[in-house]
């Protein structure tokens, strides 16, 4: 049966409307994933009938546009159950893209909704398989459109089994239940972006679907460095249906496939806002601010991705190591505090110099917090010396060298940096 599946959904090439103008050496293979109760077409296809991968075939005239699909009604949990789960359309799909006659160096992504998972669980097959082919088709990932894509299992569960059919309520159900695993997914992805340098674009509705915002702002965030997601004045269905060229999705994702080309070429004409909007390695690292550009992003990108997963060091949870260190009555508002820097720290997340001061603020705490705090806790120093300790060498500080003339930063931010530290287990206020 899966068999049967992956041919009938194998990817679709959709040629330019002039033929003879099909690429046969692509510089990039630009793929189109639907969505839950969408389909290969419809989905894409606007209420003028104009099919956006057609659109997007015509206008770059160095790649190769197909479409994907997979039997919504087939699908089942992460986990067990009849039908076809998420790891089951991964692997189907990147077998079916192997298989294409004509090989493109790079592939780039635009999904919809639940394709987006979809892609991302595909990827990781792809990274986790000994299959060199499957690697390969991996490596050759340089980025992923993500339209309306909810990167939480619950949000995706809850909000589309109130507007889609009955039909579909038993999958909603099971991916609910799956809510860990997709955790772990979205964890996996934006840690794997970063390091294998993916570029990911997230959009999101403004508009609601039958009085439900399927996908908003934060569900809409797959929290990856550098990606802010964009809002689209449309609802969870018209997202994907950009109409006329000047539709500024479209205008977006075209730009987003211009970056990804040697030649910035589209429709085989330069495109001037293609060259204005490219952005160079130099050019990242200087919004960083950055004197030494190359060595420093890599560094910052690499201490962003250490501060931001769990450590293995210690995997005591905040609340635990406060009240191992008799400080049991601090638990509720540094979990406040924690929290409040983690919300800031996504806020920012699509801001490179914005997530660099954060960054730099962790290092510097974790590091006076080691070399200073920790000193007093293994000599035995009772709570308050520890305390005084922590005031001296990590808060005043910081505050005082993390403060500019244009941005000051408080004792409160500190604060919050700390606990973060501390519940990602790199910190802890005992010997254990």
């Amino acid at each position: 049966m899966k068999s049967f599946l992956m041919i009938e959904e194998a990817p679709t090439l959709i040629s330019p409307t002039d033929a003879a103008l099909l690429s046969l050496s692509p510089e990039i293979d630009i793929v189109f994933l639907h969505g839950l109760a969408g389909d290969r077409f419809s989905t894409w296809t606007n209420s003028e009938g104009e099919f956006w991968p057609q659109i997007i075939a015509d206008m770059f005239a160095n790649c190769r546009v197909y479409t994907c699909g997979f039997k919504s009604s087939k699908l089942s949990s992460l986990k067990t159950g009849e039908g076809t789960s998420i790891m089951d359309l991964g692997s189907m799909i990147a077998d079916g893209l192997i298989c294409r006659e004509v090989l493109a160096p790079k592939i780039l992504f635009i999904c919809h909704s639940l394709g987006g998972l979809v892609v991302k669980q595909m990827i990781r097959k792809c990274s986790d398989t000994a299959d060199k082919d499957f690697n390969e088709l991996g490596r050759s990932c340089v980025g992923v459109a993500f339209l309306a894509t909810p990167h939480q299992g619950s949000k995706l569960a809850s909000t589309l089994n109130t507007i889609l059919s009955n039909g579909a309520s038993k999958q909603l159900a099971q991916l609910t239940e799956s809510e860990e695993e997709l955790f772990d997914l979205n964890e996996y992805f934006r840690t794997h972006a970063v390091r294998k340098e993916i570029s990911v674009k997230s959009f999101y509705e403004t508009e609601k679907t039958w009085g439900v915002q399927v996908v908003d702002k934060v569900s809409g965030n797959p929290g990856v460095f550098g990606s802010d997601p964009i809002g689209v004045e449309g609802d969870h269905i018209t997202i994907c249906k950009p109409v006329g060229l000047g539709a500024p999705v479209h205008k977006s994702v075209c730009k987003f496939i211009r970056d990804h080309l040697t030649s910035k070429d589209a429709g085989g004409s330069p495109s001037e806002e293609g060259q204005q909007g490219q952005t160079t390695a130099q050019d990242k690292d200087a919004d960083l601010g950055n004197e030494n550009p190359s060595p420093s992003g890599v560094e910052m990108l690499s201490d962003f991705e250490v501060f931001t997963q769990i450590s293995e060091d210690d995997r005591r949870d905040l609340e635990t190591k406060l009240t191992a260190s008799d400080r049991a009555y601090l638990v509720r508002v540094a979990q406040r505090k924690k929290e409040r820097f983690h919300m800031d720290l996504q806020r920012h997340i699509g801001q490179p110099a914005a997530v660099a001061r954060y960054v730099r603020l962790m290092a510097d705490v974790e590091s006076r917090f080691n070399r200073h705090v920790a000193r007093v806790i293994a000599e035995g120093r009772d709570q308050a010396e520890v305390d005084v300790a922590i005031q001296d060498y990590v808060l005043d500080p910081c505050v005082a060298v993390h403060s500019t003339n244009d941005q000051a930063i408080s004792a409160h931010a500190v604060d919050g940096a700390l606990y973060y530290l501390a519940g990602n287990c790199h910190i802890a206020w005992d010997n254990d």
